[in-house]
């Protein structure tokens, strides 16, 4: 389902992450463009606003002028991505990190903020944090950084 979104009046954080992809890549992802490029961009602003913000399918591919299937399938091609590619994972940390200073206004990484907001958050938000960052250890023991918690 496809809804009709205003740029300037849509939801701040989606502005927000879009404006770091665009940035990050120099390219508008919301042009209609199916190089390599803009898919990867495309798929690195669906996953971040899907996990960042409460907003639905739907909502983030209007966003982009999108169907919600594209979004779906945008979120599976950047676990994909995620898990072959080197540099789009780079890329995507990157963008992570600079979304999360804009969303948050954070001076530090995202995960001091968790940190030394942790008294604020409730139990059952840490208990979803502590649960995605368990799983996300175990499915990606492949993955090891030692600058990377």
């Amino acid at each position: 389902m496809k809804i009709d979104i205003d740029f300037n009046n849509a939801p701040s954080d989606l502005r927000e992450i879009y404006s770091v992809i665009c940035q990050m890549k120099g390219i508008d992802i919301r042009d209609n463009n199916r190089t390599n490029d803009y898919v990867y961009a495309r798929s690195i602003f669906f996953a971040l606003a899907k996990k960042l913000t409460r907003h639905s399918h739907s909502v983030i591919a209007s966003f982009l002028n999108r169907d919600h299937s594209t979004s779906i399938h945008g979120v599976k091609t950047f676990n994909n991505l995620m898990a072959t590619d080197k540099d789009f994972r780079e890329a995507a940390r990157f963008a992570l990190f600079k979304a999360c200073d804009l969303l948050e206004k954070v001076e530090e990484e995202p995960r001091d903020y968790i940190f030394l907001n942790w008294s604020k958050i409730t139990n059952k938000q840490q208990l979803k944090l502590k649960d995605q960052m368990i799983d996300f250890l175990n499915t990606n023991t492949k993955i090891k950084n030692s600058n990377y918690a």
